[in-house]
């Protein structure tokens, strides 16, 4: 076994903390696939900067250091004062050298500071960005167009924003209704909000933004679920009748993507009452009918697509569109707990579960014989 495999696999054992085996390692492969430079952008607050937060924020590097993985730090960015940004860049960079992380430290008005950021993370390298106000400083949103990271995470000493005590997963910035109380969430989770929907409003790549704590960091990465709450603008769902022979190549390959199967050849051809389909082809619906009742046929969000609340999206638009339906999941399909949050009801049938949502009495039988002898769909 090569060292490097060797390393991975002792940090693979130490995710399994926060995730199972299967998470880790799809999430870690996804990762180190991704230019160095886009991995993620962590806005960091300076409480984070303090122990005991420093430490577990430092651990966290470590291993992402030790998968290969260069996060780009910003610091600064939450401060007011701007003499106090390098002393905190310095506290950060004493305990990644304590870490053996090897680092780079650019302040945000460095010359060419772009090609700078993406010449050392080629090189294996973490980007510690200080912010100090200097002219020509490139801000949060500058970065974030011409770096585009596939994730900004906003360190937060209190990590995700709560609700009766529970954490929120996903709030949708242009839904102010489903915001907490002002009250209840702090300067830096409110001001991270403003920043979060600032950035949305100027970028147009895809992004996943995030407010997490250092010490659910990995927990946030490396899981479906994630730990903080992603801060997010609602999917663009669009929902037809038919399948345009153009979109078809595109469909099959997002289906077969999230199920890890091939469809059968004539899948695509059946006919179908209506598809929901998020406009990039990260996840769907495909409503058939079955026993005279709608069958929802496929539900999938893409394994890169997974953890960012697509899926309560294409859910939402498909109930818009049909509040009746039946549809059947493996028993080991780990989507069943989502599923059974969303259904009215729910049964086993040999391999299978069966769930519904407004069905009859006297429809709920037929609807699990049906749904339990159906075809398979794959090869």
């Amino acid at each position: 076994m090569k060292k490097n495999d060797s390393v991975r696999d002792k940090i693979i054992r130490t995710l399994l903390a926060v995730s199972s085996s299967k998470e880790s390692r799809f999430y870690a492969h996804i990762f180190q696939k991704i230019d160095p430079a886009r991995f993620a952008l962590l806005v960091v607050d300076h409480r984070c900067l303090q122990k005991p937060l420093l430490e577990a924020f430092a651990s966290d590097l470590k291993i992402l250091s030790d998968l290969g993985l260069t996060p780009i730090l910003k610091i600064g960015t939450m401060a007011t004062n701007s003499p106090n940004v390098s002393a905190q860049t310095q506290r950060l960079c004493k305990q990644l050298e304590a870490s053996k992380i090897s680092y780079r430290r650019l302040n945000c008005a460095t010359y060419q500071l772009i090609n700078e950021i993406k010449r050392f993370t080629h090189l294996g390298n973490m980007v510690i960005l200080e912010d100090t106000g200097l002219h020509g400083s490139k801000d949060l949103c500058s970065l974030a167009n011409s770096l585009k990271p596939e994730k900004i995470i906003f360190v937060q000493p209190s990590g995700g924003l709560r609700r009766n005590g529970s954490r929120i997963s996903s709030l949708n910035i242009d839904d102010k209704q489903s915001f907490p109380p002002k009250s209840t969430m702090s300067v830096g989770q409110l001001r991270s909000i403003e920043m979060a929907q600032y950035l949305m409003s100027k970028t147009s790549h895809n992004m996943t933004i995030v407010i997490v704590s250092p010490l659910n960091l990995l927990a946030e990465l490396f899981t479906v679920e994630g730990a903080g709450t992603m801060l997010r603008r609602a999917a663009e769902i669009k929902c037809s009748k038919t399948i345009a022979k153009r979109v078809r190549s595109k469909l099959k390959l997002s289906i077969e993507s999230a199920f890890g199967r091939k469809l059968n050849p004539d899948f695509l051809s059946r006919t179908f009452a209506y598809i929901c389909l998020e406009k990039n082809y990260r996840g769907g619906a495909m409503v058939s009918e079955l026993a005279g009742l709608p069958y929802l046929s496929k539900f999938w969000v893409t394994p890169e697509a997974q953890g960012e609340g697509i899926a309560s999206d294409i859910w939402q638009s498909l109930l818009a569109n049909e509040p009746v339906l039946f549809w059947r999941s493996r028993k080991n399909n780990p989507f069943n707990d989502w599923y059974m949050q969303k259904c009215e009801g729910m049964q086993a049938k040999g391999e299978w579960r069966v769930f519904w949502i407004g069905l009859e009495a006297p429809e709920i039988p037929g609807a699990v014989l049906a749904a339990s002898n159906a075809p398979q769909d794959f090869e």
